[in-house]
């Protein structure tokens, strides 16, 4: 799942366009993000590539032929490992064999990671609210630094992760996008009205990484 081509030009500036609005009203500093995999799996693909080695070797018992020659009989569980490493590169049987708590714990990295990469612990009234959604996984998380989270009750966040969860299912990623930043600028502008002399802290834009 590539991020940088999910959505396209026109996509990306509307979304560009939906943050510069919802900061004209707010001091908060917000900033969606876009990942194609939150951690590479490598646990499920060996699974898959031990598994087909299991069942090469087993095929080499049954159908092989023992007067035959040796790398021959090689062919049958190297062939199943190959078959067993691209059957786990299928991103619906990577997720099959990797634990919930596994895909929560790399999507709870994987933020924490980029919020402090780029930079939202740095605003000034520590206003920055990350807004991160994982293909593979299938994960929106929302990240607020510590001057939102001392006003904003616990749980409120929750509507704008529905709001793209439900537009990522459906094909429409970026008027979800649009629409939760619009509803997040608005909760900020509640406790963190603009001031005049505010000034934009961070980029206006959709980040995209793999």
């Amino acid at each position: 799942m590539d991020a940088d081509t999910y959505f396209s030009a026109a996509e990306q500036e509307k979304i560009r366009q939906s943050i510069a609005a919802a900061e004209s009203r707010t001091s908060g500093e917000i900033v969606p993000m876009i990942v194609g995999a939150s951690d590479k799996y490598v646990d499920a693909s060996i699974t898959c590539l031990i598994v087909g080695l299991l069942l090469g070797s087993a095929a080499a018992l049954f159908w092989g032929d023992p007067w035959g020659l040796p790398r021959a009989e090689l062919a049958w569980p190297l062939s199943g490992a190959a078959l067993g490493l691209l059957i786990g590169q299928i991103p619906a049987v990577k997720r099959a064999l990797t634990p919930k708590r596994r895909i929560d714990e790399a999507v709870h990295i994987r933020t924490l990671a980029a919020f402090t990469a780029h930079g939202l612990h740095y605003t000034q009234a520590h206003t920055g609210i990350l807004i991160l959604a994982s293909l593979f996984e299938r994960r929106v998380v929302v990240l607020a630094d510590r001057g939102i989270n001392e006003k904003v009750k616990p749980g409120t966040w929750d509507e704008i992760v529905a709001i793209i969860t439900t537009g990522l299912k459906s094909g429409n990623g970026a008027a979800a996008f649009c629409a939760a930043i619009e509803r997040c600028g608005e909760i900020l502008a509640q406790h963190f009205p603009r001031a005049p002399d505010d000034r934009n802290e961070l980029e206006d834009t959709l980040i995209s990484e793999k």
